[in-house]
């Protein structure tokens, strides 16, 4: 990849255009086990050598470059490809020499579309003074390799004995089971001098399940569990009993009573659940913690992270960190752990973006902003076996209060806020332990007690609400999850009341008919 990088750096060249200042490759390889499972049946055992490449190239120079016209992520303009899985010199190398030539063609085409912009556009001196890309000095760094030892007989025993739970549930109407083991590296050079290589290595377990009611509603969930060995992950005896749980759950909303009107008021977000609530807000490239740049082509009204400094946007007992480093937390393995970014910038130990409520900081790439002028060492790459992409993300959020509750009295606040608003029931949205769907609860104002219900949709959860809290819970639990493709842990709160939400009801007219003859697994 760097004999190719040199030539490529000093000979391309179109006459009456801007040279390359700015080469990437990325380079992908490794090994991939899959196996799926339905009712105790195997129905796919794959192995495969995936091996793929990316290249980004920038023509121009650090101030003036073909990026931030429309758009200010500078990997969305790269190509990708396959690569020979043997490294072999010649291909490798005559690969990567056609995907830089035609990235580097599309970056003249895009610098000329951008100097002619310039020339039409009324732009305020500070725009025009940023530099569109950072210099960074050359990185060396060499990861720990990416490698997963593991018995394939062992995870087709796990994906056959827990996919065979769904056979006590004849309701059920269709299940699965998928294990996924990827074992790599990944490999980047640029032509700053930087040289990198990151491990790229996960186990996933996904267990899919889906039933329906007698008026077409479809209901289904998701277990999910990640991990970096076997040792990271659950026994198949505990998932088994994860998956009784979950198939349970679904029986029992079968017959679950739909929401009958459309509710605006207090409710609780209790687990998973909130954690990915909170993922989902505090990671939005235009409204979280990650520093965005306007592209100078945008019409309308915008809205920047960055005009929200040091402004309050959660509630002020909530205070948020990324901490890349953390590996474990409570003994559990955080996925989201890593040493370098994919710029080959090495993060802080720790950055506090949230500090009691107030937003004190912002995650931010190569591309800079008005506020935010260095990268952040925050720029990961996601996980792909056969892909290579990559986002801004902390890798591991700590989400933490200072004025923790037992859960009793957060339940205690969430009945006592509807009755002040004179309702006779509240919600609570939780999900299963290891679940990623989100379920309904309806609970008495008076009694507390609690009933599942279905046919509903909340909304209203955004950053706005979400500062509006009437308190949260001083357990906390972690969260491994794939985010937007990247890997990222959560540590965050086991449960949050908000003041007000809303829960529509859900419209059930266009779903299908039951099938006409029943389940053979009920004969």
């Amino acid at each position: 990849m760097t004999d190719e990088l040199q030539r490529n750096i000093a000979g391309l060249f179109i006459p009456g255009n801007e040279k390359p200042f700015f080469i990437q490759y990325a380079l992908r390889e490794g090994t991939l086990f899959q196996v799926q499972a339905t009712m105790g049946a195997l129905t796919g055992v794959n192995r495969f050598m995936p091996a793929v490449m990316a290249v980004q190239t920038l023509a121009g120079n650090y101030q003036l470059s073909n990026i931030n016209l429309s758009g200010t992520d500078y990997w969305s303009g790269g190509r990708t490809d396959i690569a020979p899985v043997d490294n072999d010199y010649d291909e490798l190398r005559r690969r990567l020499w056609l995907l830089t030539d035609n990235t580097y063609k599309s970056a003249v085409e895009e610098y000329g579309n951008k100097t002619s912009s310039l020339k039409q556009l009324n732009l305020p001196e500070d725009v025009l003074e940023l530099p569109d890309f950072i210099r960074l000095s050359a990185t060396v760094y060499s990861g720990p390799f990416g490698n997963i030892t593991y018995n394939e007989g062992y995870w087709e025993k796990l994906a056959r004995d827990c996919s065979g739970v769904f056979k006590k549930y004849p309701k059920i109407y269709g299940s699965n089971v998928g294990v996924e083991i990827y074992s790599g590296n990944t490999y980047g050079v640029n032509s700053e001098g930087t040289r990198l290589r990151h491990p790229s290595k996960m186990i996933t377990i996904a267990v899919n399940a889906y039933t329906k009611t007698k008026d077409g509603e479809e209901i289904s969930d998701r277990l999910a569990y990640y991990g970096l060995s076997e040792n990271d992950l659950p026994k198949i005896e505990t998932m088994m009993k994860d998956i009784e749980a979950m198939a349970e759950n679904l029986v029992r909303l079968i017959d679950a009573p739909k929401i009958e009107e459309s509710y605006i008021g207090p409710i609780m977000i209790e687990g998973s659940v909130l954690a990915s609530e909170m993922v989902s807000e505090l990671l939005s490239v235009r409204t979280g913690l990650i520093a965005y740049r306007t592209p100078l082509r945008s019409g309308g009204i915008q809205k920047l992270p960055e005009d929200r400094l040091n402004r309050r946007i959660l509630s002020s007992d909530i205070t948020v960190k990324s901490i890349p480093g953390m590996k474990s937390y409570n003994g559990q393995t955080l996925i989201g752990s890593y040493e370098v970014d994919a710029e080959g910038v090495t993060p802080a130990a720790e950055m506090l973006l949230v500090e009691n409520g107030m937003l004190r900081a912002l995650m931010c790439d190569r591309v800079p902003t008005k506020k935010i002028k260095a990268p952040t060492g925050n720029r990961i790459y996601a996980y792909g076996p056969q892909s290579i992409s990559t986002r801004v993300s902390p890798g591991v959020l700590f989400i933490d209060t200072s004025n923790g509750l037992s859960r009793d009295t957060l339940k205690a606040r969430l009945l006592a806020a509807a009755e002040k608003e004179g309702l006779d029931y509240a919600y609570i949205i939780r999900g299963l332990p290891n679940g990623r769907t989100s379920f309904i609860y309806k609970v008495s104002a008076k009694t507390g007690i609690e009933e599942p219900v279905r046919a509903g949709v909340v909304s209203g959860t955004g950053l706005n609400r979400l500062k509006r809290s009437l308190g949260v819970s001083a357990e906390t639990g972690v969260l491994n999850m794939i985010a937007g493709g990247i890997p990222l842990s959560v540590i965050c709160p086991e449960a949050m009341v908000i003041e007000e939400a809303e829960i529509e009801i859900r419209n059930l007219q266009s779903t299908t008919k039951l099938p006409l003859v029943s389940n053979p697994l009920e004969e």
